[in-house]
């Protein structure tokens, strides 16, 4: 057998030999009933995979109608791939030959690995240690394999391949770590007319990883959207770069995250332990990235194969919808529905109308939703006007993109379709068509032609606001910025061995850090509170500081709007009487400056075991836990970033002018050196929370803080 590498050809970079594979080599093939390399050879001939095909078994002469080869080194030639068709015990010594004979690529689809434990981890241990410093790309094991359908490449044992003659080709290519998921997308989105490119189960990923499958998506040309089903990662930094790279080619991808919903318990004594789970964690993370996060099969397919039906560049530039519908109910419910998604319904501008006026049917509304009436199809006369109609709609100023809502209209809905045909080839704005009633056969021709008719509005116009999010998040600026991370004396201010770090020394660190914080001085004596109060200034806030007491104003010891010496003697004495009763030691009392009348916000940070340190606002004070409004993202961000974050809060959105744009750019400026300042705490679990930051008329300012350790 020649010992020359192919050299690998197509889209896919250096995983072509895997995913495109001119030749392949199946390792355990024969022709016993249930035999999976068999039933691969069946599968390759049955789909009209055109390159060389070589069983391997040294037992057999022949499987099925092929020669069949003792060994790889019988080969004619290298094959690009090696299906490894054995038994999870004979994997190693034949992944070690695949590696000795120069093979660029294999899958080993047998189980009995990591995912089975013990001794299973172990075996997958002594592969990956085999694999690892080799050439040899490798997929699994414990995994159903790879489809290429552009080229009939069926590496895979997938049951969907004895239900189906042919595949339907598309542009939606998808790599899942479950296979039995991956399988469902594929077969569905087949039952829909409109198929997949490639799909990819990626198993115990013992080398190669959704990152790796991710990158050599992003690369191919074929494939438009990329479809993710994950678990959990491997490789989180590898993750995070493969989504950098797909955010750079605008290549959206779409991700259904299983098992995000575990309960962080870490700093249950801050706020941010009921706030920040790994849930809003993987939201941060995907909204950085412009991934788009869906929430079931149902969704990751809509968003999918509706993205794949756009033409290139064909998104919409913002989240203004035109709702076209031939009934009054349905624009009413699809507005209803676009609100709860963030999209608008704006109302079309009063040129537009005019234009209108003397085309559409006089029993139609040109307001917005638009109500197109049935005898704007079942009248030949207004029939001849809907085209124009539904151009000078699309054209409208301030329409972004366009839900058209189709009706049943039996022998004319192929009028209908073709009027929504024409529509979508004229604009650049997208529009997404949802057609509840069609007569048989329409659904199918659209699916030919790539078109995605949805079967209930509420989906449509849910694809269409995770579009509109998807244009959002390319554009935001909230992006780690690693350079503004800044060196802080951490150990001057926390000793080793402390697990809760009281309000006063967290206000040292943020003043140390240049960052604003209301006046306060610690004061261990009631002369000394008296005095604190008098160099801060009046109105006063006194607290108490005790290690073993984090919830004060649950244990009667915070006073608020303190005005007078005599005050303030009287409050010293009656915390340290409270503290008596409780049992607590008071390392003193923080005295601080009642800063002004302002809205309050939460910013906080914490240490995240995948993606490092995180740095989240919400809103503030009483209303934390009740509103339950936060947002997170990588640290550090720049201020622009930090404004982008603030935006994001689903109070700030409903209600933009809570807060006055200046006061929002002093918390952004606040966000952002805070940011930069915990980006390089050194400590493996923290989380240093400032409840509330006031946005006061003097400026954004800290009043209250606690930083609790592991």
């Amino acid at each position: 057998m020649p010992t020359e590498q192919h050299e690998p050809v197509g889209s896919f970079g250096d995983l072509t030999p895997l995913l495109a594979p001119r030749s392949v080599a199946v390792i355990g093939a024969s022709d016993r009933p249930g035999n999976l390399g068999g039933l691969a050879m069946h599968f390759l001939g049955k789909f009209g995979f055109k390159g060389q095909v070589w069983p391997i078994n040294p037992g057999r002469p022949t499987v099925g109608d092929r020669p069949c080869f003792p060994d790889l080194a019988s080969l004619p030639a290298i094959p690009d791939l090696a299906i490894v068709a054995v038994p999870a015990d004979a994997v190693l010594g034949v992944v070690q030959d695949c590696i000795a004979a120069h093979v660029p690529a294999a899958i080993v689809w047998a189980g009995g690995f990591a995912e089975v434990g013990g001794e299973g981890r172990e075996k997958q241990r002594a592969l990956e240690e085999v694999v690892r410093g080799s050439t040899l790309k490798l997929c699994g094991p414990n995994c159903i394999g790879v489809i290429n359908t552009s080229i009939g490449m069926t590496a895979s044992f997938s049951s969907l391949m004895t239900e189906l003659d042919s595949f339907t080709p598309g542009s939606v290519s998808m790599v899942s770590q479950s296979g039995g998921t991956g399988v469902t997308a594929h077969g569905r989105a087949q039952q829909l007319g409109l198929g997949f490119r490639v799909g990819i189960s990626c198993g115990n990923e013992a080398t190669l990883g959704i990152p790796d499958f991710i990158r050599a998506l992003v690369h191919d040309d074929g494939t438009r959207v990329i479809a993710v089903y994950t678990e959990g990662l491997s490789d989180p930094p590898g993750f995070l770069d493969a989504l950098a790279e797909a955010k750079r080619r605008r290549k959206p991808v779409v991700v259904l995250k299983g098992g995000a919903t575990e309960i962080s318990s870490r700093a249950a004594l801050a706020h941010t332990g009921r706030l920040a789970g790994m849930d809003r964690t993987y939201d941060a993370i995907f909204r950085e990235f412009a991934a788009i996060r869906v929430y079931s099969m149902e969704e990751m397919l809509d968003v999918c194969l509706q993205l794949a039906a756009l033409a290139e560049g064909q998104l919409p530039a913002g989240n203004n919808m035109l709702v076209s519908t031939f009934g009054g109910g349905s624009g009413v419910l699809g507005t209803d529905q676009c609100l709860r998604e963030g999209l608008a319904v704006p109302p079309l501008d009063a040129e537009t109308r005019a234009r209108l006026l003397p085309i559409m049917t006089p029993l139609g509304s040109s307001a917005n939703p638009v109500d197109l009436t049935p005898g704007s199809v079942t009248n030949p006369k207004h029939r001849a006007n809907l085209s124009a109609v539904l151009r000078t709609l699309i054209d409208a100023p301030a329409v972004d993109a366009m839900l058209f809502f189709g009706a049943g209209f039996s022998e004319l809905a192929p009028d209908v379709a073709a009027m929504f045909n024409d529509l979508r080839h004229y604009s650049k704005k997208p529009v997404y068509l949802s057609w509840l009633s069609p007569p048989p056969g329409i659904r199918e021709g659209l699916a030919a032609q790539g078109v995605i008719a949805f079967d209930e509005h509420c989906r449509a116009v849910r694809a269409a606001g995770n579009i509109a999010r998807y244009v959002e998040n390319l554009q935001h600026r909230i992006v780690q910025r690693p350079e503004l991370r800044r060196d802080f004396p951490w150990q001057d201010f926390v000793a080793a061995g402390t697990q809760v770090v009281s309000e006063n020394v967290v206000a040292a660190i943020l003043e140390a850090a240049g960052l604003p914080v209301a006046r306060g001085r610690i004061a261990t004596s009631e002369a000394a509170a008296v005095s604190a109060a008098l160099e801060v200034g009046f109105p006063v806030a006194i607290k108490a500081i005790s290690p073993s007491i984090t919830h004060r104003a649950a244990s009667g010891l915070v006073a608020l709007n303190i005005d007078t010496q005599q005050v303030v003697a009287r409050t010293d004495r009656a915390f340290r009487a409270r503290a008596a009763e409780l049992g607590a030691t008071l390392d003193g009392l923080w005295v601080q400056h009642m800063a002004g009348a302002g809205r309050e916000l939460l910013v906080t940070a914490l240490r995240d075991r995948e993606f490092g340190v995180l740095v989240g606002c919400g809103m503030g004070g009483a209303e934390t836990e009740i509103i339950d409004d936060a947002v997170f993202t990588r640290a550090p961000i720049d201020a622009g970033g930090a404004l982008d974050l603030l935006g994001r809060l689903r109070t700030l959105r409903r209600l933009p002018k809570l807060i006055a744009p200046d006061r929002l750019a002093q918390a952004a400026e606040f966000i952002a050196g805070f940011s930069a300042l915990v980006a390089g705490a050194p400590w493996e679990s923290f989380t240093l929370e400032i409840n509330p930051l006031k946005l006061a008329a003097d400026g954004a300012m800290a009043v209250d803080g606690l930083l609790v350790l592991k």
